[in-house]
């Protein structure tokens, strides 16, 4: 495997977010799950994650929750219900899941190995992605409580995603009050589970009636919440690092005039060329593995000109040599792309990302 692309990520920042959120949290009775989907389950995030004081992990993909299973973090949630065919393999490494079919629930009981799996209902307050409607919880709650296997431990919301429908304490009271419709089917203590990193933004004055967590992943990994676009007070900002190689570096004229096509994905191209002489650096790395809206150079001076499959093109002030390498930050959608990237080398590092963006190879 060659070194470049290389994604860093600094596990030790991660555990600090953590903590610091774990902590403001945990003063106002609730308690932080760490999401690890887009890390695709990394284990080294996970564990700075639990280190830090999250009360367990959380991910929507079995293979990455399978991986935190391997290296025996625990306890972990599936965030996403299983299909079918991966029911079994649910069973075996979920101490939690998030569904609301009972049909569902009642596979995975079947194949619960010991202890019962606990099922966290998902109910849709608006945000459309997933659940049912509070109107329904009850009578799926009740059905669900009878499977062998499993026991209903409460409900899980969601905010966001698919609408975009924002988080409130408001949304947070119609939750309560649908735990409060449910309650009596389950055999825990009740739990009310929200998501994500947004509902941090909407705690001030708000103190939960039941047992509460927040699932977040995008809070520990970049210090920031992506719905508002604001920072997250105590924590730092500090984005994961893609570096790539250089390919070649030649000075150009601007781009000739005449007919377009569309590219190998069937689009128009959009490319940011300049009206003017300038040097072309093109970089190992491209569509299949990032896209180029999710990256800021860290060169000074440097744009993004586009990407094809397999290599961007960056605008540099100055020539670069073959071998070079330049560092980008990258964005939340940026970093799941990376990080399923069979090509991309992934670096967690202990201390911090390294800034500089260009050195020798």
């Amino acid at each position: 495997m060659t070194t470049y692309p290389r994604l860093t990520i600094s596990c030790d920042t991660v555990a600090k977010n953590a903590r610091v959120l774990a902590d403001r949290l945990i003063a106002q009775g609730i308690e932080l799950i760490g999401v690890t989907k887009a890390v695709d389950g990394e284990p080294a995030v996970g564990q700075a994650m639990l280190a830090a004081g999250c009360a367990g992990l959380a991910d929507s993909r079995l293979p990455a929750l399978v991986r935190l299973a391997t290296h025996a973090l625990a306890p972990l949630t599936l965030i996403r219900a299983p299909e079918r065919d991966e029911v079994e393999a649910v069973a075996q490494v979920a101490d939690r899941v998030l569904l609301s079919d009972p049909v569902t629930a009642r596979r995975i009981g079947a194949q619960a190995p010991g202890d019962p799996i606990q099922i966290l209902l998902t109910v849709d307050l608006g945000d459309r992605r997933e659940g049912v409607l509070p109107e329904h919880a009850a009578t799926v709650a009740a059905d669900i409580a009878t499977a062998p296997g499993v026991v209903l431990a409460g409900i899980a919301v969601n905010f966001a995603c698919l609408s975009g429908q924002l988080p409130t304490i408001e949304l947070f009271r119609q939750a309560e009050a649908v735990l409060d419709d449910v309650a009596g089917a389950c055999a825990v203590d009740p739990l009310v589970s929200l998501g994500g990193t947004c509902c941090v933004q909407c705690l001030d004055g708000y103190r939960p009636r039941h047992r509460t967590e927040l699932r977040s992943g995008g809070g520990p990994l970049y210090g920031y919440d992506f719905v508002s676009a604001a920072a997250i007070d105590g924590l730092r900002r500090t984005d994961p690092v893609l570096t790539a190689a250089v390919l070649e570096c030649y000075r150009k004229p601007p781009a000739p005039a005449g007919a377009r096509g569309r590219d190998a994905f069937g689009h128009v191209p959009v490319a940011v060329l300049p009206n003017r002489d300038a040097w072309y650096a093109l970089l190992a790395f491209g569509r299949r593995d990032c896209q180029p809206e999710s990256l800021t150079p860290l060169l000074l001076g440097s744009v993004v000109a586009g990407m094809t499959s397999d290599v961007t093109v960056l605008i540099v002030e100055q020539p670069l040599a073959p071998g070079d390498t330049v560092s980008f930050t990258i964005d939340y959608d940026g970093l799941v792309r990376a990080m399923t990237s069979p090509f991309v080398t992934k670096t967690f590092t202990h201390g911090d990302v390294p800034a500089s963006s260009k050195g020798a190879s």
